[in-house]
């Protein structure tokens, strides 16, 4: 269903990136009903090979054996799954709810990645300043460790009441993430126009995101205030489940 609505989605923005997840996802299947312990273990061996792979590459460039299979192997397809997979994990173990007592463990993985994100960090900086072609694998390496730092940090952030106060419109976008991402394409574009651009310079890129992530804090956290799921997800999860989803 995500496939389809993805499709009609490219009519509208061609950049749409759903067909591909809805792709992706569909080998989290093999997970459905796995233990935990088996989806870590798969998480860690995929993630390993992808990080080996990566160093490879950048190591031994064109000469590493089995170019076209370390160049799939290193594909944003693989990091897409490796993140799908880590959610789906996360998901399972109730990692969210159990914040608490995870909290050492979730600071010992935040100190540890804080350093390799940031040593990543200054190489894509240099390697940007000397137009070097292996700026998009070192990006690409930085990923995990980066999304590492990130969710663990938010993770400890939303332990605190203030501060889950002050982030609850973002989380409201993010409840019907499917709904605001169609319509990031329309909004984005409607900005386009009225802005009068031919060109969208990486400043423009900024200005425009920032404004339309006001507009959809704005009309999210009104949404909510009367029903229970975005327009988008309700649609979705119709059309998945095959009955009438209850929203007020």
């Amino acid at each position: 269903m995500l496939l389809l609505i993805g499709i009609i989605h490219a009519f509208v923005f061609w950049g749409t990136i759903l067909p591909v997840y809805a792709l992706i996802g569909l080998f989290l299947l093999p997970f459905y009903r796995a233990k935990v312990t088996t989806i870590r273990n798969w998480l860690g061996g995929i993630a390993g090979v992808y990080l080996l792979a990566l160093i490879s590459k950048l190591m031994m460039g064109a000469a590493v054996p089995l170019s076209s299979v370390v160049d799939f192997v290193i594909s944003d397809t693989t990091l897409i799954f490796i993140m799908f997979l880590a959610g789906f994990l996360a998901a399972q173990a109730d990692w969210i709810r159990r914040i608490g007592e995870l909290k050492k463990r979730i600071r010992l993985v935040q100190l540890g990645a804080l350093p390799v994100f940031a040593g990543l960090s200054v190489w894509i900086w240099t390697a940007a300043q000397h137009g070097t072609d292996e700026l998009k694998l070192i990006v690409s390496l930085s990923a995990i460790p980066g999304v590492l730092l990130y969710v663990t940090s938010l993770f400890l952030l939303l332990e605190h009441r203030t501060a889950r106060t002050i982030l609850q419109p973002f989380a409201r976008v993010g409840q019907m993430a499917l709904t605001n991402y169609v319509a990031q394409s329309l909004i984005g574009s409607l900005f386009i126009s009225l802005m009068g651009l031919e060109t969208v310079s990486p400043v423009h890129v900024v200005l425009i995101a920032c404004l339309i992530m006001v507009v959809q804090l704005i009309y999210s956290s009104l949404w909510f205030r009367y029903f229970k799921m975005g327009p988008l997800e309700k649609a979705w999860r119709f059309m998945t489940y095959g009955r009438k989803q209850t929203a007020k």
